[in-house]
């Protein structure tokens, strides 16, 4: 109170306090005279919005700061341990890739050898892996599955992002990384085992590139129009398609193809290679279909190499990227080493569909 009251004898203040002072300065205003009152007033709005935003920003930034926990994350210290313990015990295998979105990341599967929170995760990998010190330091994305339930046939996913502390080679055999211990674990809803046979009118297009030819001289991974005519190609109304899909799962995709269309480049056929797909999908529900271009890594070979006919060549998704909107665009490649979520989800409507087709729901 004796603080207003001293405001008040200021002469500056002190047009506030006398009765009509409002008239008053409606009054100079109209007639184009100076107002102490109105320029008060003025200054106080301003400077009460100008406190008002400031406050906004701080409380914005402190929010984003906190990095609030979601409900499908586990921050409990004692929590993160039992799991990663229970990985251990377990002899659950750890994925491990680097955080960046290029197409042609690399992911292993490493074997956990011990947790400690104080000194990080020990992982080991086998000497295929060609890892160097210029690791040390660098983001790696893990995640691995648990059986927690061992009366049920299924899995719980966890992930999290750490940086690498330390490479070491063990022998000539296999190569110890040693990561930091995580603040959370990421729960993820993981449908990437569920694996369709989809009827063939649902599969509008394949297009079927080696990486190699989008890394050539000419070619640019970022543009589609570089990488020349695709290796194997599909479309329903080919007669004798190159290739078909056997199944396919938010996880990756099976390719049915003759020995023959391959002859020729049976050397970019291996284990661990990597190609480039464009994948068209019918979608009912929706005016256009899902079209993806998908970066891949040949997982797994099915059949005797020695025998002429066709086999299945399975392929795990490593990165994906919708075709760009006008010429001038590129592609932005996105990681999917944990699956393509659109992909997933079509996978479990057509599974809904043709559980019911067939009168089970």
């Amino acid at each position: 109170m004796e603080f207003i009251r001293a405001l008040g004898e200021l002469p500056v203040f002190q047009g506030l306090f006398d009765p009509g002072w409002w008239n008053t300065m409606l009054d100079r205003t109209t007639s184009g005279h100076f107002s102490p009152e109105a320029t008060i007033l003025t200054v106080g709005v301003f400077v009460v919005a100008g406190v008002c935003i400031a406050a906004g920003l701080l409380l914005k930034v402190s929010f984003r700061r906190k990095s609030p926990t979601t409900v499908s994350s586990i921050d409990n210290p004692g929590k993160i341990r039992a799991l990663l313990e229970t990985a251990l015990t377990q002899r659950s295998k750890m994925r491990v890739s680097f955080v960046r979105d290029d197409p042609g990341s690399h992911s292993t599967d490493a074997t956990i050898l011990s947790v400690d929170r104080t000194r990080g995760i020990e992982l080991e990998m086998t000497s295929l892996v060609r890892a160097s010190q210029t690791w040390v330091g660098k983001l790696v994305s893990c995640d691995f599955r648990l059986r927690l339930d061992p009366r049920r046939d299924y899995h719980n996913f966890f992930a999290f992002v750490v940086p690498v502390l330390s490479i070491a080679k063990a022998g000539d055999t296999f190569v110890r990384m040693r990561v930091a211990w995580p603040a959370r674990l990421e729960l993820e809803q993981k449908r990437a085992f569920l694996r369709i046979e989809p009827p063939r009118d649902d599969i509008l297009g394949l297009e079927l590139w080696s990486e190699l030819a989008a890394k050539g001289s000419k070619g640019r991974l970022t543009d589609p129009a570089t990488w020349g005519e695709p290796l194997l190609r599909f479309a329903p109304d080919m007669a004798g398609p190159d290739m078909e899909l056997c199944n396919i799962s938010g996880g990756g995709i099976r390719l049915d193809i003759q020995d023959l269309n391959i002859r020729r480049q049976r050397s970019l056929f291996e284990a661990g290679a990597r190609f480039l797909l464009r994948l068209r999908l019918a979608e009912p529900e929706a005016d256009a279909p899902l079209d993806f271009y998908v970066a891949l890594r040949l997982q797994n070979i099915y059949g005797d190499p020695d025998v002429a006919g066709r086999k299945a060549y399975g392929f795990r998704f490593l990165s994906v990227c919708p075709p760009p909107a006008t010429d001038k665009d590129v592609l932005a490649w996105k990681s999917a080493t944990a699956g393509v979520p659109a992909i997933d989800d079509w996978v479990f409507r057509r599974h809904l569909e043709i559980y019911r087709a067939r009168g089970d729901a």
